[in-house]
């Protein structure tokens, strides 16, 4: 995804961003005209708006310009901005908060419907969140059951990056697969090889519609667009393409239906898919019955798009930040040397004893803040908050670089420094306030514990096997992100990938190392 307009759209991992050609559009949204209802903010001008939020920079300005609430217009739109992290938990916990914004572009895949689980709002949104929280934990999210299925991921990851060493690389385009079979395994049972066509190609699909859905956005928040003529329009937002685009993607997922559906066993479900089929047979013709073909499309969907795209690109933040703090970098390969066997892959039995590594995970999380202004919520119904009246339909967000860089809470933010994730014992430390790069409250990411576990399991396997650094001597990484407005993306760069040599070690892990059948978890 690249260009200077851009729009993301995702769910699960949470991922929403919009950027119409340098007016972005980034946070959240008082849809419709409040003047008089809420006034701290830059000043408006007629049909373009004011100045927008595109970076931290822009958000820590206006923070300390208007205070931690604030109000921004793009178009037609007004977004509200809450930047203290007491306050966005306050909002988010309430169910008020916990509606989207009613934009038609988010509803493309659907037909217009609103369906699945990201964008959904009212009865059937959590509906369809209990079913999928409960049916991924029976699935393994958050267990060993799912950890196996990790395992083996990054077993072929590690094989995979090692036709990439001794010279500089950019990220190897494995990272996308391996991350993808996870969800694949979840959704439908299946697995394909890192290299196969099929998975590159869905992979290439899903990022493919993202970016051309930004364009879509315009007539939502620039609305006298909808006066010019259809065909102008329909070219405009590259309608066509889109369309082609949602065909492919639907016949692809289609067919994994129709064989789930031939071969669905009531007593004995396979899969998340299994199990939304059986819901079907079972559930009732209502309106708030979120259990049907268009759902069920719309919600794979939003699995695969959430999925992958935030946890491979923390992926990619944890191998660039290595590359720029070594002395950090040979910690982590230290304790992971002390702690793991050698010829065994760092599965989760190890992970409480390697407190450093996950302090540098979740250093990682906060300095990258990857979904820098959140998922944008909308008020369900009239109410009133932090001493202002805000109507239905009013769409806020809380910016969680806001809080990831706030020295009330972090003293030194702009600083990486792992060690705060530690006590005086160097125990691991959950941060108790202050830190969600996964949101907080009713619509706080739903695959937030298959998300950790990705990364630690993928992170730990290639940190154990590889050191990364500058792809030259006298070379620097890059962490500033990609200019894709409230989305902190890594930018593509090469990297040097070698080979760590340790005692003990032999140069391959084998499968046959672990305790149990990997090849069982399929």
């Amino acid at each position: 995804m690249s260009g200077d307009s851009h729009i993301t759209v995702a769910g699960v991992g949470g991922v929403f961003a919009i950027d119409v050609s340098h007016a972005t559009v980034g946070v959240i949204v008082l849809d419709g005209d409040t003047s008089g209802t809420f006034s701290i903010g830059p000043r408006r001008y007629p049909i373009l708006g004011s100045r927008p939020v595109q970076d931290d920079a822009d958000m820590l300005v206006m923070r300390r310009k208007y205070g931690p609430v604030f109000r921004t217009r793009i178009g037609n739109v007004n977004f509200v901005f809450l930047c203290d992290y007491r306050q966005i938990r306050e909002a988010f916990n309430k169910l008020e908060f916990s509606a989207r914004p009613d934009w038609n572009f988010l509803h493309f895949l659907s037909d217009g419907k609103e369906a699945g689980v990201v964008f959904r709002s009212g009865p059937a949104w959590l509906t369809l969140r209990r079913f999928l929280l409960r049916h991924l934990r029976d699935l393994g999210m958050g267990k060993s059951r799912l950890d196996d299925v990790i395992l083996r991921e990054a077993q072929e990851l590690v094989e995979s990056f090692r036709r990439h060493v001794g010279s500089p690389t950019f990220f190897p385009k494995t990272m996308n697969a391996a991350i993808l079979n996870v969800i694949w395994q979840l959704v439908a049972s299946k697995r394909y090889n890192l290299d196969d066509k099929q998975i590159s190609d869905f992979s290439a699909l899903v990022v493919k519609f993202q970016d051309d859905l930004k364009l879509l956005v315009l007539p939502d928040f620039f609305p006298w667009l909808n006066y010019l003529p259809a065909s102008l329009i329909k070219r405009l937002c590259r309608m066509d393409q889109l369309v082609s685009n949602v065909k492919i993607g639907k016949g692809m997922m289609q067919e994994v239906i129709e064989e789930h559906r031939e071969n669905l066993n009531p007593h004995n479900p396979r899969d998340l898919l299994d199990e939304f089929l059986i819901e079907m047979t079972n559930a009732e013709d209502s309106q708030d019955n979120p259990f049907n073909e268009v759902d069920l499309m719309q919600t794979i969907f939003d699995l695969f798009t959430a999925g992958y795209d935030t946890t491979s690109n923390m992926l990619r933040w944890v191998m660039l930040y290595m590359a720029a703090h070594p002395k950090v970098q040979a910690k982590v390969h230290n304790e992971i040397d002390q702690v793991v066997p050698p010829d065994t892959l760092p599965s989760h039995q190890f992970r409480q004893r390697l407190p450093y590594l996950d302090a540098v995970l979740h250093e990682v999380l906060r300095v990258s803040s990857l979904v820098a202004a959140g998922v944008p919520h909308a008020v369900a119904h009239d109410t009133h908050f932090a001493g202002y009246f805000l109507p239905k339909g009013t769409v806020i967000s809380g910016h969680t670089s806001a809080c990831h860089l706030d020295p009330a809470i972090w003293g030194d933010p702009e600083v990486f420094r792992p060690e705060r994730f530690l006590d005086d014992e160097g125990k691991f430390k959950s941060p108790k306030e202050g830190f969600l790069p996964f949101g907080v409250g009713k619509r706080s990411c739903l695959g937030e514990a298959l998300a950790r576990m990705e990364l630690y399991v993928f992170s730990a396997a290639l940190l154990q096997s590889f050191t990364f650094s500058p792809p030259r001597p006298g070379a620097s990484v890059d962490l500033t992100p990609r200019p894709i407005n409230n989305l902190k993306f890594p930018k593509d760069q090469e990297l040097m990938i070698n080979i760590r040599v340790t005692s003990g070690s032999q140069d391959k892990v084998t499968l046959s190392i672990f305790p149990f059948n990997l090849d069982q978890a399929y």
